[in-house]
């Protein structure tokens, strides 16, 4: 046998092996809940035996690799939501679990019709009844839909930032006990002032740098690391959808330094600016 020849005998991947638990996972309802965290561990044990599982898009899971003639304890979890179901045989395959639905809200984001969805949201979420924001979320998705958990009953006011686009308010968004998430849909869009401006570098020259924006005249408008955009070849940028007001514009180039400047903006103007750094 040449050594390019591969023995009859070579090691394959294990399949998995043993039996299983399967079944579906609802609200009290009957409505199935998607995305429950499903871990299994022997009856009688300490530890979590086996990986996680998750349950589709129509509540059902299926937990692989159990030892037959065994017992397990099931854990369900879907955000501060837990409950446990113990003493499972293998070989179950139709269980029914029932898991109290969580309060929450449901973001629909959209863009205006030929727009790129935006790769960057913010969500802030304010209590009316306390005047006071009580729940933020700053994170990169790609998701059309952001499901948002654990809310206490009560009306809401969201905003939600996406790319540089301006923010959307909805008000009286009312979350109550028992009732499935309600839906907010958001339309995010290029309107509000323009921005367009150069970062140029101590010669001259024009470096590649990160542009961030702050809104001066509104307190916690929006968090500046979450308003970076990269500039062009040509050190270049345009900031769209700007709510009337003045902000502070920050250039970081790794090569030429940081700079600032202020600029007012003005519902449906464009204005230049010209971020000096070194």
């Amino acid at each position: 046998m040449s050594a390019s020849t591969p023995p009859d005998d070579l090691d394959l991947p294990p399949l998995i092996e043993g039996e299983a638990i399967a079944g579906r996972v609802t609200d009290f309802e009957g409505v199935p809940m998607t995305g429950v965290r499903v871990e299994a561990a022997e009856s009688g044990g300490a530890d979590l035996d086996l990986l996680p599982v998750l349950t589709d898009g129509d509540g059902l899971f299926r937990v692989e690799g159990l030892a037959g003639d065994k017992r397990y304890d099931l854990r369900f979890a879907l955000g501060t939501v837990k409950a446990r179901v113990l003493a499972v045989p293998t070989g179950t395959d139709q269980l029914h679990a029932k898991l109290a639905r969580p309060q929450g809200i449901l973001l629909v984001v959209k863009t205006e019709a030929g727009l790129t969805p935006p790769p960057i949201i913010a969500v802030s979420l304010e209590r009316e009844a306390a005047g006071r924001t009580v729940r933020e979320w700053h994170g990169k998705t790609l998701r059309s839909r952001v499901l948002l958990w654990s809310i206490r009953p009560g009306r809401y006011t969201v905003r939600v930032w996406g790319g540089n686009y301006l923010p959307i308010e909805a008000h009286g968004v009312e979350v109550k006990a028992g009732e499935p998430a309600p839906q907010v849909e958001v339309v995010l869009g290029p309107e509000g002032g323009t921005v367009r401006g150069v970062v140029q570098g101590p010669d001259g020259a024009a470096p590649e740098a990160i542009v961030a924006w702050r809104r001066l005249d509104a307190a916690g408008h929006a968090p500046v690391h979450m308003r970076t955009v990269a500039a062009d070849g040509d050190a270049a940028f345009v900031l769209r959808g700007l709510p009337e007001g003045r902000y502070r514009v920050s250039a970081w180039s790794a090569v030429a330094g940081i700079g600032t400047t202020e600029v007012d903006v003005v519902e449906g103007e464009s204005r230049p600016v010209t971020v000096a750094v070194s």
